[in-house]
């Protein structure tokens, strides 16, 4: 994981996500390898839940960084314009 990929504030919350996608991860396979599925099951939806926060994270820092660039360029035309 980069820390470019989250806002400054968001970046505790995305290491959270990303150690418990890994530890579901651990979990699928322990529980599979156990042949207990239902729990495996279980481990898959906490893993999904990570991963979707991880991508709305990103998705928040790519939009921030989208409306810093179109907050730049128009603050360079109005300066050309003065």
């Amino acid at each position: 994981m980069s820390s470019n990929q989250f806002i400054k504030e968001d970046l505790r919350k995305a290491v959270q996500h990303q150690r418990s996608s890994w530890n579901s991860i651990e979990s699928i396979e322990e529980n599979i390898h156990r042949g207990e599925y239902k729990d495996a099951l279980l481990n898959t939806v906490d893993l999904l839940n990570s991963i979707k926060e991880l991508d709305s994270l990103a998705e928040k820092k790519t939009k921030q960084d989208e409306l810093h660039l179109i907050t730049q360029t128009f603050v360079n035309v109005l300066m050309k314009r003065s």
